[in-house]
């Protein structure tokens, strides 16, 4: 009996070292924190200054030379299509008026005598002609006249704001000397100079309307530009080609000629094109860095709730007030040439990295927060 119940002891004994042998051998799985990078758009944000200008401007002057008697503006009036701006003396002017209205007057009547005479012959042919060719330059003459005085008023060309006065009263004008630049301030445009590598890119984007204007005076406001044109020559000191947006004026706010603005356009470049790498912003304690370089650990979804540790290595850039910038892919020399650098879905671990490796297994729910993406660049960061 005694030898029977040492037997169940000892069977009972190994069978719960067992169990517990089997519990210990369970691995209990490590939560882990993670940013999730994730690309938001495959184009690029370029941002080049532009410098404003009206989209019409003109230079007024005179047609005709004289004393500049009345300047009727100053800088900043606002003038509408045919006002009077400015007048030169015309004293003489009527003068020849008066004269070439009496010459007219003159061989007008001539004419009326000539045809009267022509119909009895009393006169050739030729001479007939010669009155009417008389009664014509007469004519001509006092049309000359007329305009001569009419270009004494210098006009308005479109309605507009009065930019800039080059002269003063009582000055003498020559003809085609600028009096006044006008500027119709009712649209304006945005003047930029683009290198030729993505010329084409950004005038394919413009017409879809993903171009659009910043100012510095106007904060948290953007306003959608209009693809206007593009010179087809380049600069020959730049190499950049001249593009011009337009845009409507704005209620409230004096936008001027020569002001600066900033335009940002999203430009969707091919991948060999493509020299601004897209990056993210990750907690610097999250970059770890041995004999092979910069590196971060991400993980995989293994089976349900599990993740699976995999190291990844990096390309770092600046360090900022929003971590340090981490590039996308790249082609890395350690993985022989293999694609390496953080992909769109990539899960980045970032906490607890001292006590994971690669090949470890974690608890994992796939949530996890989105890393800041920093894709947009100035256009100096490309040229």
């Amino acid at each position: 009996m005694k030898p029977l119940v040492i037997a169940l002891l000892a069977t009972i004994f190994l069978s719960a070292c067992e169990k517990t042998s089997q519990v210990e051998a369970k691995p209990v799985l490590r939560p882990v924190r993670t940013l999730l990078v994730k690309t938001v758009d495959v184009s690029q944000a370029l941002e080049f200054t532009a410098v404003v200008d009206a989209v019409n401007r003109a230079d007024l002057a005179f047609k005709i030379s004289g004393n500049l008697t009345q300047l009727l503006v100053k800088q900043g009036d606002k003038v509408n299509k045919g006002d009077v701006i400015a007048k030169l003396d015309d004293t003489d002017l009527k003068i020849y008026v008066a004269e070439a209205q009496a010459h007219f007057d003159t061989a007008m009547a001539d004419l009326t005598r000539a045809k009267n005479l022509a119909k009895t012959n009393y006169i050739s042919a030729s001479e007939f002609y010669q009155i009417r060719t008389k009664a014509q330059s007469a004519k001509a003459q006092l049309a000359s006249a007329n305009n001569n005085l009419d270009y004494s008023r210098l006009r308005a060309s479109f309605e507009g704001v009065i930019a800039k006065v080059y002269s003063k009263n009582y000055q003498e004008i020559n003809a085609k000397e600028p009096i006044v630049r006008l500027h119709d301030l009712s649209e304006i445009q945005l003047i930029v100079n683009i290198p030729e590598s993505i010329m084409i890119h950004l005038k394919k984007n413009a017409a879809q309307g993903v171009v659009s204007a910043t100012f510095n005076s106007i904060e948290d406001h953007s306003f959608p530009l209009q693809f206007s044109e593009v010179a087809t020559l380049a600069d020959e000191h730049s190499k950049t080609y001249e593009v011009i947006f337009t845009m409507k004026a704005l209620d409230g706010y004096a936008i001027l000629p020569g002001m600066t603005a900033s335009v940002s356009a999203q430009v969707a470049l091919p991948h060999h094109e493509n020299k601004v790498q897209p990056s993210f912003y990750l907690p610097s304690h999250t970059v770890l860095k041995d004999n092979q370089g910069n590196y971060v650990f991400v993980v995989n979804k293994h089976k349900n709730g599990v993740g699976k540790i995999s190291r990844k290595s990096v390309v770092i850039g600046n360090i900022t007030a929003q971590g340090i910038e981490v590039f996308t892919s790249f082609t890395s020399p350690v993985s022989s040439g293999s694609n390496a650098g953080l992909q769109s879905g990539d899960h980045v671990i970032t906490a607890g990295m001292s006590k994971v490796s690669a090949g470890s297994l974690v608890k994992f729910t796939q949530t996890s927060d989105l890393a800041t993406t920093s894709t947009k660049k100035n256009i100096r960061d490309i040229l």
